[in-house]
């Protein structure tokens, strides 16, 4: 992000504001490219977070745990460490973490997110609330359910 907002002469602020999703899933998306090849070809772009996690957890490009008997909670703390959580991570997390968890080892399925709101009695604004990057990239990554099943 740095090069790419000297090279064009931008700050950070608004380099943002063209693309707020984010660097990744915004700038680079739109460009055709995607995060293997960024993380292929420029050490730098993921060199604080991507080798640390894979040394203990083996990731797929996206950041999903590629083996659910892996999980531990230092994996989810890895995960959420950049969705600026006032009060970090509340029971309130680790009841619905634990659900999905339990949900998916009993199953092998991931369940929808209407059901994992309705067994854990909140809604689906306090579930965005409660994990900014979303149902499946925020609490089931979290949770270190594989991306697809």
């Amino acid at each position: 992000m740095v090069l790419a907002c000297a090279d064009n002469q931008l700050r950070l602020s608004r380099l943002r504001a063209l693309f707020p999703t984010g660097y990744h899933r915004g700038a680079c998306r739109i460009a055709g490219i995607n995060y293997a090849f960024m993380r292929d070809t420029n050490i730098w772009l993921t060199y604080e977070s991507i080798p640390a996690i894979e040394a203990e957890h083996k990731v797929d490009e996206l950041g999903f745990l590629q083996d659910f008997e892996k999980w531990n909670e230092r994996f989810t703390h890895w995960v959420v460490r950049n969705w600026n959580l006032p009060e970090g991570l509340t029971e309130r997390h680790w009841k619905i973490i634990r659900y999905l968890r339990d949900f998916y080892c009993d199953t092998r399925n991931i369940p929808s997110v209407y059901e994992a709101c309705r067994s854990n009695n909140i809604t689906l604004d306090e579930l965005g609330e409660l994990f900014p990057e979303g149902y499946r990239r925020g609490a089931c990554r979290a949770a270190g359910l594989p991306f697809l099943t």
